[in-house]
């Protein structure tokens, strides 16, 4: 270790030396086991009620699953995390952050750190926060967390949760690439120190641990936290609480965790530490919250502080409108939706303050979303207020005199009756009160409308912090409020406006005042933040295409990824990085994938073809002081990420894929449809039944059963379990290495396409088949109890299982009844399916049906028409509407349609049926349109396609003009009146089965 590197416990000391000048109580790790610090008392606890608890400690932490013998050289069961807590939010939490890693030789000048959204939650304790984790050149360091809810009840104030990965920042630090070989004091190790304890844990916990003895001690724990609720003893009932928690994770990891017992696992901790949250509060309160007193004058100071100042009016012309919103890092949806709703918003209320302007537009970048607007009128248009009055023989007497009551309405209004006016309408003639209101000056009115515009937007998750109760998707700390040179003064979350920006985090997030509103795009540009959000896509693209291109590579098109890195930072600046080249050995899927979905980092491909090179683009915020500092991060933490696969992969490699399935018993696909291993019988009992449906062969049928048997195996391996979006991925990968058919190792990954939108579809019937039988499992399952999706919460991903369906389907040109599917899986769902949840899956899918061929541009009374009648079938659906889209383009159709329209018009508000009567057809123009009929209706059927339908009908038309022109429908004889119904009856009749007419443009 260099002189100037600090070692493990010289990093825990520092941190401590500079929380405790901060105000903050040194603590202790607690002496139970915990899973994380924020199971320590002095977090789970102190957070609720009202007083304020600012603390800091070292915190060793346990997870028994996440062992690996000490082989990994990143993974642990134990981990050491330094914990802090602030409470309430000092309002500038992230700044104080940024300086305690100053404080243990990390300069945010020489390196990238970001906070990146990532939000938690313990439903086991009840809890739930919204936050990022911090990046420090790639590395995951801290999570950073404003607490919203513990113990079930919603917090105030709010605390503010630091949690800082120690061995990781040591690691980093000190230039390390394994955990054990981190300096702990200048003469051992870490690996001297905790390597033999490390490993011997993992002995216990997946090999020795006694699951009966086990299971004991789970209920004495929870049944001494019971005794201890009993005798409001506050601390021992939260002790036996982690001791449950600790000896369920030992039970996991030894593997003897089924669905049930998990469900009732986690509902008894949960309850039990939702009583010991109770108990707690109710604890302090009876104190009468004896540390309360010690905020109340801070507290009065930090509200009266920052008071937003007067400012007098601009001048009497159109100004420049400027309205920034200063924020901690937004999650990157919220950039895009902050700014269109800012600009749809903004015009609504500037149009409805009647204030005038020639242009207007929005942008975000992650600390900032960003309102401007030219040529803001000065002051808002005069406004009419029409009052109507009594009518004019009420108002007065027939000496032309005013009434009582034309005196009484004028009085009410200010106004003399002759200043009243006489205006009619459709009922009279009336008196009117008419009054100009001035406008206000515009710097006025946006005193209010400003706030009003921010309390507004809305976002998926609002926050709270110290903001008097105000919600917004990230911590306010700023505004910007300019009306030309003048400041627009108010005060909203405890943040108020003025003429002060910031400038980029790099560079200690400097102050920047705006001089007026014209200004701000030069001063932001001068301060190097890259403001408006095509600009900097467009320079993110330039760059990656530059770089890659040094290394004769490219970068394939991913949208997705350049948005996410676009709303990341405001400086882009892109560095190239490189990785040893022997993990290419490794499958292309699992490399990029660990690249994009951890570091937001860009592959580069060989130009021209799909072979992966050994480098990689990451895009940092901001040039860095020395950018092969932060070169070198990133460089070391993709190669971690590619050691722990290569671990991963090595590891799995060890068992054939059948040989995880046993494991599916332990993972919950829901409480109610039991384990992943019974779902994965449940494919293999329906895709033979599927496959004979869908006219597989005895090959393609035994091919699709054994890929059902293994479709779900490798959620039981550690590489899917790292990254579940590998699964059937790796599927396909193990399956090929244990000796199992390309055809069963393709459909495995098959089955599992489409996984997004845009991405391929299944090419053999196989993975076509057992894909279909695992959606409709989900959909109809899911429906059953009750956890359909609501709005825009679709957490198990119907939509687009159900789409899926449709594509594949459609893709294959397979005939198939999605009721009778759902019919079959319904057979064989463990819970009791009602035909409600099997008729609202059907629609769910036909609404999927219908979006996806509007999506296509077909017309969309061509698709309404055909799913009226067809939309239990897609692929029946798809192709009707597309042969009947190409069959109306013959000119003779439209007159094909009227004469079709007249028939069934006729006919449509009958309740009885005529049947069909020749020999009551008198008239010759009647019999002729009875044998145009049998013609026609020898040529369809209900399975027919569309342009037979639509070339019979063009074979009826003259038939049925005549019939009309020379026929009286509703005759004076009986028969003759039943035979001509039951003869237009039976011409309406033959689209039934195929399309809905009367739904198409034109009838």
């Amino acid at each position: 270790m260099s002189a100037n590197q600090f070692a493990f416990q010289d990093v825990i000391m520092r941190l401590q030396h500079f929380w405790a000048e901060q105000g903050c109580l040194i603590w202790q790790p607690y002496s139970e086991k915990v899973g994380a610090g924020t199971m320590n008392p002095a977090t789970v606890l102190r957070v609720l009620g009202p007083e304020p608890w600012n603390v800091a400690y070292a915190e060793p932490s346990y997870r028994a699953d996440d062992g690996r013998y000490g082989e990994n050289p990143n993974r642990m069961q134990m981990h050491t995390q330094f914990q802090v807590i602030l409470k309430p939010d000092p309002g500038n939490p992230q700044e104080l952050y940024l300086q305690s890693l100053e404080a243990i030789g990390i300069e945010r000048r020489k390196h990238d750190i970001r906070f990146v959204e990532d939000n938690w939650a313990s439903p086991a304790l009840g809890a739930w926060g919204l936050g990022w984790e911090v990046w420090l050149d790639g590395l995951e360091i801290t999570q950073f967390t404003y607490f919203q809810q513990a113990g079930g009840v919603p917090l105030d104030p709010i605390s503010v949760e630091i949690t800082y990965g120690l061995e990781r920042i040591v690691m980093f630090l000190q230039d390390v690439r394994e955990v054990w070989k981190i300096d702990w004091d200048g003469r051992r190790t870490y690996g001297d120190v905790l390597l033999q304890p490390e490993i011997e844990h993992c002995q216990y916990n997946f090999d020795v641990a006694d699951v009966d003895n086990l299971r004991q001690m789970y209920n004495l724990f929870e049944a001494e936290a019971k005794n201890a609720l009993r005798h409001h003893l506050v601390i021992p009932a939260h002790d036996n609480v982690l001791r449950c928690s600790n000896t369920f994770n030992i039970l996991d990891a030894r593997g003897a965790v089924g669905v049930t017992e998990r469900a009732s696992y986690f509902a008894r901790m949960r309850d039990l530490a939702r009583q010991v949250s109770d108990e707690y509060r109710q604890q302090r309160q009876r104190l009468e919250y004896p540390w309360l007193a010690e905020s109340s004058t801070a507290a009065a100071a930090a509200v009266s502080a920052g008071q937003a100042a007067e400012s007098p009016a601009p001048a009497g012309t159109a100004q420049d409108l400027l309205f920034e919103i200063g924020v901690e890092e937004l999650p990157v949806d919220d950039v895009v939706l902050g700014s269109a709703q800012l600009e749809t918003l903004a015009r609504q209320r500037l149009s409805e303050a009647r204030l005038s302007f020639t242009a207007l537009t929005t942008t975000g970048a992650p600390r900032r979303l960003v309102l401007q607007v030219q040529g803001l009128a000065p002051r808002q248009a005069d406004d009419e207020q029409v009052v109507k009055g009594p009518p004019l023989k009420a108002a007065f007497d027939a000496q032309g005199q005013p009434t009582k009551a034309a005196e009484g309405f004028a009085r009410k209004y200010g106004l003399a009756v002759a200043d009243l006016v006489r205006r009619s309408d459709a009922s009279g003639e009336y008196l009117y009160a008419v009054q100009t209101i001035p406008g206000r000056p515009t710097a006025q009115v946006l005193r209010d409308l400003l706030p009003a515009l921010v309390s507004s937007l809305s976002f998926g998750k609002p926050m709270r912090w110290n903001s008097n109760g105000v919600a917004f998707t990230r911590p306010i700390r700023w505004f910007v409020a300019l009306f030309g040179s003048q400041v627009v003064p108010f005060t909203y979350g405890n943040a108020s406006s003025g003429r002060t920006t910031r400038g980029l985090r790099p560079d200690n997030s400097p102050a920047i005042d705006i001089a007026q509103a014209a200004d701000y795009d030069q001063a932001m540009a001068g301060a190097g933040v890259v403001v408006e959000r095509t600009q900097r896509r467009a320079l993110i693209t330039q760059q990656l295409a530059e770089l890659a291109a040094t290394v004769g590579g490219e970068i394939p098109h991913d949208a997705a990824l350049l948005d996410e890195v676009t709303d990341l930072v405001e400086a882009p600046c892109a560095l190239l990085g490189s990785f040893d080249p022997a993990y290419l050995s490794l499958p292309r899927e699992v490399l990029i994938t660990v690249m994009k979905k951890h570091q937001r980092y860009f592959p580069v491909m060989r130009a021209g073809s799909e072979q992966m090179l050994p480098y990689f683009i990451t895009v940092a915020n901001g040039a860095p002081r020395d950018p092969d500092v932060v070169r070198h991060g990133n460089e070391g933490v993709i190669r971690a990420r590619y050691a722990d696969a290569a671990y991963f992969v090595r590891e799995d490699r060890k068992k054939p894929l059948a040989a995880y399935n046993p494991r599916l018993a332990t993972m919950t696909f829901q409480e109610k449809l039991g384990s992943m291993l019974d779902k994965a019988q449940r494919l293999e009992g329906m895709t033979p039944v599927l496959a004979e449906r869908l006219g597989l062969s005895a090959d393609e049928t035994a091919t699709a059963v054994r890929a059902a048997q293994l479709s779900k195996a490798d959620l039981g391996t550690q590489m899917v379990t790292e990254m579940t979006s590998l699964q059937g991925i790796m599927g396909r990968e193990y399956a090929r290495e244990s000796g199992e058919s390309e055809a069963v190792a393709t459909a495995i990954f098959e089955a599992y396409l489409p996984r997004f939108a845009g991405d391929r579809l299944p090419r053999a019937k196989p993975g076509l088949v057992v894909g279909l039988a695992d959606r409709l499992d989900s959909l109809l399952g899911l429906f059953s109890v009750g956890l359909a999706p609501t709005g825009s919460a679709d957490p198990f991903g119907l939509r687009r299982a159900a789409l899926g369906i449709v594509a594949n389907l459609i893709e294959h040109q397979a005939f198939f009844s999605v009721r009778g599917g759902l019919a079959l899986t319904a057979q064989q769902l463990p819970a009791p399916v009602s035909a409600q949840a099997g008729e609202d899956a059907a629609v769910f899918v036909a609404r999927r049906l219908e979006q996806m061929l509007k999506d296509q541009g077909l017309r969309f009374d061509l698709v309404d028409a055909v799913l009226a009648v067809r939309a239990d079938d897609p692929y029946r659906t798809f192709r009707t509407v597309t042969a009947l889209q190409d069959a109306l383009r013959t000119p003779a159709w439209p007159a094909a349609l009227t004469a079709y329209a007249r028939c069934k018009r006729i006919v449509r508000p009958l309740t009885e049926r005529y049947p069909l009567a020749p020999d009551a057809l008198t008239v010759d123009v009647s019999r002729q349109l009875y044998e145009s009929y049998l013609v026609a209706q020898a040529q369809i059927s209900p399975d027919s396609d569309a342009d037979v339908l639509v070339n019979a009908l063009i074979g009826l038309t003259a038939p049925i003009n005549r019939f009309f022109e020379q026929v009286m429908v509703m005759a004076d004889d009986p028969a003759q009146r039943r035979a001509n119904l039951g003869l237009l009856q039976s011409i309406a009749a033959l689209a039934d089965g195929i399309v809905d007419l009367s739904k198409v443009q034109g009838f």
